[in-house]
């Protein structure tokens, strides 16, 4: 088949995903056949399969950040959520659009089921799909008035005790209004996306992604009267660390940093949005239902064979 004019797909995968892998291959070999121009990005490749798998690419090519950042029109994500969240980090300052295809257990991000690409991958490819902005948090640590990290965070930035053991002790102020002080195992600051994530293991609520909120969540709380609240996506958290040890500062839970005592950690919502694709029969409730287990009795949960309820989200 001729190649699409304008239609570079870029691929993304598991870092150390092997090139005989017949998840990423399968998409790959998909695209080709309906003549894509497919860049698969080579962070998945370890220094020991690199020239192998190079030399043995066949109608697609393997491809750095720069290049795919500069030469695709949409990226299509393979794998669980944790894959999705570091790639669209990757991706955050690109106008592509992200296509995930699951891979993982959940799956709330990644919602095309692995055996369901031909046809809804290549439909949604085709414009069969429902568009949706989902945001970024900024995170900075600032210690004595000097940035020593700047981070973003599709799901959370969460502020935790370390591994010695004790609580945290965290100072949050809203707008440059004090909030209230906190002792607790953590804090969880999280985005309408992250809602679903730890801050749900926490006791906090769900967010639709159209609300595009801000979540504070605190984890296992001294004062139990400290409860999840909500805030406008337009306002700046401060959080101060005014007691603790080894207190960790983490991003999406994959990029970590360390916060002593004095530091100060700013958390705005990025501006800049980054487009998700779903297929046209996404339905965010049946996703929560599936991934939730609502609505099923006590003896469905945990042994219903996949995809036979409530799958229309992910064809």
């Amino acid at each position: 088949m001729a190649k699409r004019p304008g239609k570079c797909i870029a691929v993304f995968a598991k870092h150390g995903s092997s090139h005989k892998q017949a998840s990423w291959r399968t998409v790959v070999d998909l695209l080709i056949a309906h003549g894509y121009t497919v860049l698969v990005c080579d962070d998945i490749l370890t220094a020991r399969t690199r020239n192998k798998a190079e030399a043995q690419a066949v109608g697609y090519s393997f491809a750095s950040l720069d290049t795919i950042l500069k030469k695709a029109h949409k990226a299509v994500i393979i794998g669980g959520d944790g894959t999705f969240l570091g790639n669209a980090r990757k991706l955050a300052k690109a106008d592509i659009p992200l296509i995930g295809v699951n891979q993982g257990r959940l799956g709330f991000l990644t919602d095309i089921r692995l055996d369901d690409i031909d046809p809804t991958l290549i439909s949604t490819l085709k414009g069969e799909y429902t568009s949706e902005d989902r945001y970024f948090l900024q995170g900075q640590i600032m210690r004595d008035g000097v940035t020593v990290a700047d981070q973003i965070a599709l799901n959370d930035v969460v502020i935790s005790r370390g591994i010695v053991g004790g609580m945290v002790e965290l100072r949050v102020e809203v707008n440059g209004t004090f909030m209230y002080d906190l002792r607790a195992d953590g804090l969880i600051i999280a985005t309408a996306t992250g809602s679903t994530a730890y801050a749900l293991s926490a006791d906090g609520p769900i967010l639709h992604p159209s609300t595009g909120g801000i979540l504070i969540v605190p984890v296992a709380p001294h004062a139990l009267t400290n409860r999840p609240i909500v805030l406008p996506q337009n306002c700046s958290i401060d959080v101060t660390v005014i007691g603790g040890k080894q207190t960790g500062v983490h991003f999406d839970m994959q990029i970590n940093d360390r916060a002593v005592v004095g530091d100060h950690i700013r958390i705005v919502v990025n501006p800049k949005p980054i487009q998700l694709l779903h297929p046209n029969r996404y339905d965010y409730f049946a996703m929560l239902r599936q991934k939730l287990h609502w609505s099923a009795s006590l003896t469905e949960v945990g042994h219903r064979p996949r995809g036979l309820r409530d799958s229309g989200h992910a064809k």
